[in-house]
C-alpha cells in the first residue's frame, strides 16, 4: 500500500480507507460528507477553504492553515460544500506507531513515564485545533503540503511516521498535564472546561488593553466570574489579573526597547492611569524602572 493516496471527485466514493493504518490522503474536492471521519487517530490539515467536523455535538471549523488532531471515535461527521476547490491532507496514524514512538521517547525522558498511552484513546483525548505556524508538528505538515502541492518527490516511509508520532506526543503532553489538573470525574467535563479556558486566554491575548473587569472574560467563555477565576488560576498557575498585567508589561517593554515612545506615552498606551502607577508596576515585574529598561 502506498503511503500517499489522492482523493478526487471521481474516486471519493469508491476508495477504500482502512482504519488504524499509517496513510496520507490528499484531497481535492468540491463537496464531501462522511460519518466516519475519525476511523483512526488522525490529523486533519486544511490547505484551502474550510472543512467542518462534528464531534459529540461540538462543531470544529478547520480553516486553511489549521489542523485538527483527534483520536479514533465513531460517528464523527465531516462535511463541506464549496464552489471553490477544497484541498486538504488527512493523515491516519496506526496505534502501534504511536505506541512505539511513546516507548522510545519514555526511555529518553523520564518525565513522560506517567504520560499514559491510554490518553490517545476516546474519551480521554482532547481534540486540538492548531495553526501550522505555531507548532513543530505544524512545520512538518507545511513541508509535506509544499511537497505535494509542488508535485515534488515526497519521501514518506515508516520512519517519517515515527517522527510524526514523536511530534504528536510532545505537542499533546502539555494538554495531558493540564487536563489532569482540572478536578472533574468525567473526561468530557474536563475537556469542555479546558476549551472554555483556552477560549478565554485567546480573548485576553486579543483584548488585554481594553479589558477592564474579569467578568467580561468570564462572560465571553460562558462561566461564572468566581468559577472562571478559580479554574484559570488552577490551569495557568496565575490569576487572570496577573496574566493581563504580564501581557501589558511585555508590550511596554517592547515599546521601551524600540525607543519610539516616551515613557508617559507608553503608560497611557498600555492603559495605566498615570506614569507613577506604570513605573511602579514595571519595576515590580522586571526588577528595574522603565528608564533603565531602555
Amino acid at each position: 500500500m502506498r503511503f500517499i493516496q489522492k482523493i478526487t471527485e471521481s474516486n471519493k466514493l469508491s476508495m477504500s480507507k482502512p482504519s488504524d493504518t499509517d496513510v496520507i490522503y490528499y484531497s481535492e474536492l468540491n463537496e464531501f460528507f462522511t460519518t466516519n471521519a475519525f476511523r483512526s487517530f488522525s490529523i486533519k490539515f486544511v490547505l484551502d477553504q474550510c472543512i467542518y467536523y462534528k464531534v459529540e455535538g461540538k462543531e470544529y471549523g478547520v480553516k486553511a492553515g489549521n489542523y485538527l488532531l483527534a483520536c479514533k471515535h465513531g460517528d464523527v461527521k465531516a462535511y463541506f460544500d464549496n464552489r471553490h476547490l477544497v484541498r486538504s491532507i488527512c493523515i491516519d496514524v496506526c496505534p502501534q506507531t504511536l505506541a512505539e514512538a511513546f516507548t522510545i521517547l519514555s526511555s529518553r525522558n523520564e518525565a513522560l513515564d506517567e504520560y499514559l498511552d491510554g490518553y490517545f484513546h476516546y474519551p480521554e483525548f482532547f481534540e486540538t485545533l492548531s495553526s501550522v505556524h505555531d507548532t513543530s508538528l505544524g512545520k512538518k505538515l507545511r513541508l509535506l503540503a509544499a511537497g505535494i502541492s509542488n508535485d515534488t518527490d515526497v519521501s514518506i516511509n515508516k520512519e517519517w511516521f515515527f517522527d510524526l508520532a514523536e511530534h504528536i506526543v510532545y505537542q499533546e503532553y502539555g494538554n495531558y498535564l493540564i487536563l489532569n489538573t482540572i478536578e472533574s470525574v468525567r473526561p468530557a467535563t474536563r475537556k469542555e472546561l479546558l476549551r472554555r479556558l483556552q477560549e478565554a486566554k485567546a480573548f485576553i491575548d486579543l483584548n488585554f488593553l481594553q479589558i477592564t473587569e474579569i467578568k467580561e472574560i468570564a462572560s465571553h467563555c460562558s462561566m461564572s466570574e468566581y468559577h472562571f477565576f478559580r479554574r484559570f488560576k488552577q490551569v495557568y498557575k496565575r490569576t487572570p489579573y496577573q496574566y493581563i498585567t504580564e501581557k501589558k508589561m511585555h508590550l511596554a517593554k517592547e515599546m521601551l526597547v524600540s525607543g519610539k515612545h516616551k515613557i508617559a506615552d507608553i503608560a497611557s498606551l498600555c492603559n495605566f492611569p498615570d506614569i507613577f502607577t506604570f513605573s511602579k508596576s514595571f519595576k515590580r515585574f522586571f526588577g528595574l524602572p522603565p528608564s533603565k529598561a531602555r
